[in-house]
């Protein structure tokens, strides 16, 4: 008789992951993604223009799922966003004792502890969302509570635009497995197709439905129709592309290197349980291969990053269980309780992390030495160039009086935030330092990051050529305030 609840080891392994990425989540004075702060402040836009909900960039299923938190603050936001990839902890636990994979205590290490999930599983992002709502689709698909599932798998692409793919697959699942009709007329039961293509057909409807609703209340709210997006395959070359390896080794660098070692043991052993539900597992493979491919040919402006591929953690974990599982019938207890210290000393490192946040990339910012910890990475602390945003903020807000202002970088929205300041210039607007629409006395706020870019075009020189006056400098002249005269 099979066991129904989690055993205590799994608990407290749990609670040893989710207080790192807690710590994390308390302690974190900087923001892993610039992306972040542009989808928290837009959720706190909801509250006072309705329409920003259905926000195409901010994807409506995230911004539907952090809304209300987002209300209460960044901290609260990102609370909840670390509740939702807890719970997604726990479904994997479900999932591995319903699996009889045994070793269960080792489960929350091989998930908490990957590399990227201290610093992706709270952040006001997608990652975590599309994550919980993607495991959860297979949790209950697999318990064959197949309207749920269907909603879940058509949640998806609210998230993030490449669930649709996903959302193909789980069509594919459904019409070619037991009572599928597609499965039934390949094998002649000519009197059972027009039932299971009922059923089938209902299912498609209900994964559909989410899609169609974001698409006709953003169209009638903001005159968009996010489904376009799939018809323009490559909106701009700024995002370029990469080796086709590329996503392998986000994937090595990502969960880490233990983690994937013991992932490419559980790859090649096979489940317990032989079951068509299972084949919903390889989704999450097949999901690797389409960014790879998608980054490859330079496709959706997809920048190959590697958060992009954070929600398989949950994925990762069982499959590695599986492998450290097969390690104790060969070798005994001693390898689990090694893989157990090497997955958990990884991830307190998170050597990627350590490695890769930094501002040595903004131009005109001199490069300083990298120091790294061997013990645990430290909490992230505002670059130079991010001080240097918040010295401009601050001094923008004692300073402007009551004349407009606009930045290109939206840490300085979301530093003037608090309080807000009014007068706000949409960057997108279609400002140049030339606009006649740039009355005089304008501020900006300018930065060598952002501002220069081809889509705003505030580089110095035309800013001198059009009457911009420096009033101040900070980060090495990373960040400037000026005035137009």
């Amino acid at each position: 008789m099979r066991a129904h609840r989690l055993p205590t080891g799994f608990w407290l392994s749990w609670l040893l992951g989710m207080a790192w990425c807690l710590y994390r989540a308390l302690v974190n004075e900087a923001w892993i993604l610039d992306d972040e702060l542009s989808h928290f402040l837009i959720s706190q836009d909801v509250w006072s223009d309705s329409k920003e909900l259905w926000h195409p960039w901010s994807r409506p299923g995230r911004n539907l799922l952090q809304v209300i938190p987002s209300y209460f603050g960044i901290t609260v936001a990102r609370l909840w966003t670390l509740a939702l990839a807890g719970i997604t902890v726990w479904l994997a636990g479900r999932e591995a004792l319903s699996l009889r994979l045994g070793i269960l205590w080792m489960l929350p290490l091989l998930i908490c502890f990957q590399w990227w999930f201290p610093e992706l599983s709270y952040p006001v992002l997608t990652q975590s969302p599309f994550m919980m709502v993607w495991f959860l689709g297979v949790f209950l698909a697999r318990r064959k509570h197949l309207f749920w599932a269907a909603l879940c798998w058509g949640y998806l692409p609210l998230i993030r635009h490449e669930g649709i793919a996903l959302s193909g697959l789980w069509g594919l699942w459904v019409i070619f497995g037991p009572g599928g009709f597609a499965k039934l007329f390949f094998k002649g039961k000519w009197h059972e197709v027009g039932p299971a293509f009922g059923r089938a057909a209902l299912l498609g409807v209900v994964t559909l439905s989410p899609l169609i609703v974001m698409n006709v209340m953003t169209w009638w709210t903001r005159g968009e129709l996010p489904v376009a997006m799939f018809f323009e395959a490559k909106p701009t070359e700024y995002y370029g592309s990469g080796p086709i390896w590329w996503y392998l080794a986000h994937l090595l660098w990502g969960a880490g290197l233990p983690v994937v070692v013991f992932l490419g043991w559980g790859m090649f052993r096979p489940w317990r349980d032989r079951d068509w539900s299972l084949l919903l597992y390889w989704t999450y493979p097949a999901y690797l291969v389409l960014h790879t491919f998608i980054f490859w040919k330079g496709l959706f402006a997809s920048g190959g990053y590697y958060h992009f591929i954070m929600p398989m953690a949950p994925w990762i974990g069982l499959v590695a269980l599986k492998g450290i599982a097969a390690m104790r019938s060969c070798w005994g207890q001693r390898p689990v309780v090694a893989a157990a210290a090497l997955t958990v000393y990884g991830g307190l490192l998170m050597l990627q992390q350590q490695w890769q946040v930094s501002d040595g990339h903004i131009e005109g910012m001199p490069e300083t030495r990298k120091e790294i910890s061997w013990i645990a990475a430290p909490p992230m602390r505002l670059s130079r160039f991010g001080k240097g945003l918040e010295h401009a903020a601050n001094w923008l807000h004692e300073n402007r009086g009551d004349e407009p202002w606009l930045s290109h970088h939206v840490a300085v929205s979301y530093f003037l935030s608090r309080p807000p300041l009014d007068g706000h210039l949409d960057p997108w607007g279609g400002y140049q330092p030339d606009s006649p629409s740039l009355k005089r006395g304008t501020f900006l706020v300018w930065d060598s990051h952002y501002s220069t870019q081809s889509q705003f075009g505030f580089s110095l020189e035309r800013l001198a050529e059009n009457g911009w006056v420096e009033l101040g400098s900070w980060a090495h002249g990373t960040v400037r305030v000026f005035r137009k005269n």
